[in-house]
């Protein structure tokens, strides 16, 4: 095997292992639906590794063909998530999941649309295998859906980490906020053209990152709250 793709397999191999690593911040969110919402877009993002790891064969992409919309999980699998780790930090009265959703809904219906319905090329990769790829018009929908949503999370982001006192929370915000503006410039680099040695999948790992401390700070801190 040719050593970029031993690299490549590598590092699809340490995504899936973070990926699996945020599941586990995910059990102590309340209520159980959101929990198990989140534990769903948390097997989606680990699918995705799966999914490139198979498309390194020589076989056919067409056998594969149902594993597309993994190709693409994170577009879900790492925004929702991020609109929930905000919500689990402030546990703001006025805000509730429900609301949340509403909010995430054009987005959501966007991203939708690109998993189930978008066009997609398959190309041998320079690398191993296959990869694949939107066509124009349903790339550029994903990336100004994504822009969108990166700008408010951001700009929100930004916002709360001015009115919140707690240290603990301003750092898993900045954390947050960082891991989602380094996702969208490696989006950037990928949409016109990507890079040879895959660098939005660090972009990828540290957004999980970013997720898992986010939530992990939020259980300790409830945790603390309890015990006074």
């Amino acid at each position: 095997m040719p050593w970029a793709a031993g690299a490549y397999l590598f590092l699809l191999g340490l995504a899936a292992g973070i990926a699996l690593l945020s599941l586990t911040a995910y059990r102590h969110v309340s209520p159980a639906w959101v929990r198990r919402l989140l534990l769903a877009t948390g097997l989606f993002v680990f699918s995705r590794y799966l999914t490139m790891a198979l498309f390194t064969t020589p076989e056919s992409p067409a056998s594969l063909a149902l594993l597309r919309p993994c190709w693409f999980a994170t577009s879900v699998g790492l925004t929702l998530p991020g609109l929930f780790a905000v919500d689990q930090l402030l546990r703001h009265p006025a805000m509730t999941p429900q609301r949340l959703l509403r909010w995430y809904a054009p987005f959501l219906a966007a991203y939708l649309a690109v998993l189930l319905f978008g066009r997609v090329v398959a190309a041998p990769d320079p690398v191993a295998g296959w990869s694949l790829h939107l066509t124009p018009g349903w790339q550029r929908l994903l990336s100004a859906t994504h822009a969108v949503f990166v700008l408010g999370f951001i700009g929100a982001s930004l916002l709360l980490m001015r009115k919140v006192t707690l240290r603990p929370v301003r750092v898993a915000l900045a954390g947050l906020a960082a891991a989602y503006l380094y996702l969208t410039i490696d989006g950037l680099v990928l949409a016109f053209g990507g890079w040879y040695f895959r660098p939005y999948l660090y972009s990828e790992m540290l957004a999980l990152l970013a997720l898992w401390h986010a939530f992990e700070t939020s259980a300790a801190l409830q945790r603390q709250s309890l015990s006074l």
